[in-house]
């Protein structure tokens, strides 16, 4: 448990997370999702791990800001909180609205190809948070950086995702471009190989 729990406030910043999670939960239990929960709580749960997306993408410019520099403590944390919301979303999706048949699952695969992104960008968190922890970052040395940059690979497949499941509305989509489109726009023009080849030309 050292670690994840190496500061006292932790344990509030976990229940100050787990609040959409448990709110989605206390409404389901409630029938207020009713009579479609699957489509609902999809719906809301692939929302927060957006928001937690876009919070880890925006962490290293939040955290250069001097009053807000608290925040850089919890990276790694907002990190496995968006992998957490991202899980919750495929588990909604197998259980509660597929309902675990291989035939439904098996015929959205052949008519929503979006959800191939979604895996994939969500594969990506689940490889960097199982090596967040520092003993992984000290196992992994110089190549713990490179690797964590994927979450930029995992962030281009989320706006893919939100783009292609598009039909009518595209609030969330534009909504999360605005956000993650200039993040990154930003990070890949400060990665190390792309200012090499800034400064050769």
């Amino acid at each position: 448990m050292k670690i994840f729990w190496d500061r006292k406030e932790k344990p509030y910043i976990l229940i100050l997370f787990c609040l959409p999670f448990l709110w989605m939960f206390f409404s389901l239990l409630m029938g207020q999702y009713f009579p479609d929960p699957g489509k609902l709580l999809m719906r809301l749960s692939g929302i927060w791990a957006s928001v937690f997306v876009v919070a880890v993408m925006s962490m290293t410019l939040v955290g250069k800001i001097k009053p807000l520099k608290v925040i850089n403590r919890y990276r790694r944390f907002i990190g496995l909180t968006a992998f957490f919301y991202g899980l919750l979303h495929f588990v909604i999706y197998l259980v509660l609205f597929a309902g675990l048949s291989w035939t439904w699952i098996s015929s959205d695969l052949v008519e929503k190809p979006y959800i191939y992104v979604g895996v994939a960008a969500l594969s990506i968190m689940a490889v960097l948070a199982i090596t967040s922890t520092k003993r992984m970052m000290c196992a992994l040395g110089k190549k713990w950086k490179p690797l964590h940059r994927l979450m930029y690979l995992a962030a281009i497949g989320v706006i893919a995702h939100l783009w292609w499941q598009v039909k009518d509305d595209i609030s969330l989509a534009v909504y999360f471009s605005v956000f993650l489109v200039p993040l990154l726009i930003v990070k890949i023009l400060t990665l190390p190989a792309y200012k090499k080849l800034f400064n050769k030309k």
